[in-house]
């Protein structure tokens, strides 16, 4: 898969945090930084005077004084809100340590920082203690140009205590606060109150410093999708659009924008307002999905320079509309997705495949292909037809109809948990997704998953549907079948990335995140 370097500078969660007090703002304006020059002495902010106090863990500026997190004590995850507090100029020897306890032998650590304010840019290790280096890393491998976080990911040898310390470039930003994610094994689970918040999570982990201004402007995402989050119509097949846009996709209420939509919006898109960019909204479906009024709150936002919808008289004729724009904006090959209109499970696990493999969803009904389906592949140069989901939903009339004009096949299990499995096999097979990571979302309820597509194609982690209570086995048999989940490509589990679960306990419970969490464990070589 082909992605420019501009979409990937994407990796943690950003919340405002009312511990936070900023004075004074730099006189000399928000420089962007020159990434050439290397990250240290790169800019220059000398009247920067923000203020951070300690955070509740201090002192933890040695290995002695580090905080101890046990698991067994803790949790096998951990947030903490931490602070790089020294003035300007003298936070040369500042470094937050953590003491990480495991009892196993091959156990993953994986640690993430997460940007919430300040000029932040931040580096994370992994140390023995005798403070040997064993893990090092700036950022992330799957977004390489950078961003304020960073991440670590460690498989301990052997039952000790290893210390996560996170450093900041000192010569270069004043203080900063940020949030501090470890997990003691290989999933961590991306989710808010609500579902409006959940996939502004979503979107603040992709675009984490997107209103930090120590990295400059340009770092906005140009497009974000904004759909119905109480119907899921419109948004199953706006994620692909979003996904190839390397946009996002957030929710609304019918007849008003939610806050948490709004104030994510506002924040995603400050450093392309800086930077004058170009921000589009593309607004899914018509005014019985969403209304002229959230149009009109959406086209009041000062960052945003164009809101366009995308509607056609019912969801099939939406699809279309979303096509052609995926057409019009990012590319398309000749191969489409056809999913049963009114079955969300296939439609969510298949955007993301059709957004790596460059393809389209178009939607059906059961037993009949609505003539706006077939008319936009004839038009559009469609030689491949996939269709997701077994006779339940798209029966053997409807698949004769789109099988005497195309080249057609059938990807489908006996539920919905074993057909997001095998769209998700098809896109390791076809289209080049890893095959060990996978985006856990809930198989029962749609609104945690609508914002997937994205993050999913990000990762290249195929989407696999689970129940609310239990693992799904399917979820199991996938990586039975493709092995050990880790890092990526090169076999090396002492440095990457593990995968995302979606959603809150009411969506996936704790005991099936734990599940999914520890289950790599069985695959180690």
């Amino acid at each position: 898969m082909l992605m420019s370097s501009a979409l990937r500078r994407r990796l943690a969660i950003v919340v405002a945090f009312a511990l936070l007090v900023t004075t004074v703002a730099p006189a000399t304006g928000f420089a962007a930084k020159d990434k050439d020059a290397g990250k240290v002495g790169a800019q220059s902010v000398d009247a920067q005077t923000a203020v951070f106090y300690e955070d509740e863990f201090e002192p933890d500026d040695t290995r002695a004084t580090a905080y101890v997190y046990n698991p067994a004590v803790d949790g096998n995850t951990w947030t903490s809100y931490r602070t790089i507090h020294g003035a300007n100029g003298e936070i040369e020897d500042e470094v937050d340590y953590v003491a990480v306890t495991v009892t196993e032998t091959d156990t993953p650590i994986w640690v993430e920082t997460q940007y919430i304010d300040g000029f932040a840019d931040s580096w994370v290790e992994i140390e023995d203690s005798e403070g040997t280096v064993l893990v090092y890393q700036d950022d992330s491998d799957w977004w390489p140009d950078g961003s304020g976080s960073a991440s670590s990911y460690f498989l301990a040898p052997e039952p000790g205590t290893y210390y996560v310390a996170v450093y900041p470039y000192a010569d270069s930003n004043p203080p900063f606060a940020y949030w501090l994610h470890i997990t003691v094994g290989d999933a961590r689970r991306v989710a808010g109150h609500n579902r409006f918040e959940t996939a502004a999570e979503v979107s603040r982990l992709m675009w984490d410093y997107a209103d930090n201004p120590w990295w400059g402007t340009g770092y906005s995402p140009d497009y974000i999708v904004v759909a119905n989050g109480r119907n899921p119509a419109d948004a199953l097949a706006g994620g692909a659009l979003a996904a190839q846009l390397g946009g996002i996709v957030l929710l609304t209420n019918r007849d008003y924008l939610p806050w948490e939509t709004w104030m994510e919006i506002e924040r995603v898109t400050q450093s392309g307002f800086w930077d004058s960019m170009d921000i589009t909204v593309l607004v899914l479906g018509g005014p019985a999905a969403v209304s002229d009024d959230v149009v009109g709150e959406l086209e009041s936002i000062r960052s945003i320079t164009h809101v366009e919808r995308l509607a056609g008289a019912n969801r099939y004729a939406t699809a279309a509309e979303i096509a052609t724009a995926t057409v019009d904006l990012a590319t398309v090959g000749t191969t489409a997705f056809v999913v049963n209109g009114e079955a969300w499970p296939d439609a969510l696990a298949v955007a993301p495949v059709a957004a790596y493999n460059e393809s389209v969803v178009l939607m059906t009904r059961k037993s009949s292909v609505p003539a706006v389906t077939m008319d936009w592949m004839d038009d559009n140069g469609i030689t491949d037809v996939v269709v997701v989901g077994g006779e339940a939903v798209v029966d053997a009339t409807a698949y004769a109809e789109l099988d005497a004009s195309f080249d057609v096949t059938r990807v489908a299990g006996v539920n919905r948990y074993e057909t997001a499995k095998k769209v998700a096999l098809w896109g390791v097979d076809n289209a080049g997704m890893e095959p060990s990571l996978a985006t856990l979302v809930s198989g029962e309820n749609f609104p945690d998953a609508l914002s997937a597509a994205p993050i999913s194609w990000w990762t290249g982690a195929p989407v696999l549907l689970t129940r609310q209570a239990s693992l799904h086995p399917q979820v199991v048999d996938y990586f039975d079948e493709n092995g050990a989940i880790g890092y990526p490509d090169t076999g090396d589990y002492n440095e990457g990335m593990g995968c995302y679960v979606l959603g809150g306990p009411a969506a996936v419970s704790e005991a099936t995140y734990m599940a999914f969490r520890d289950l790599w464990m069985e695959y180690l070589p």
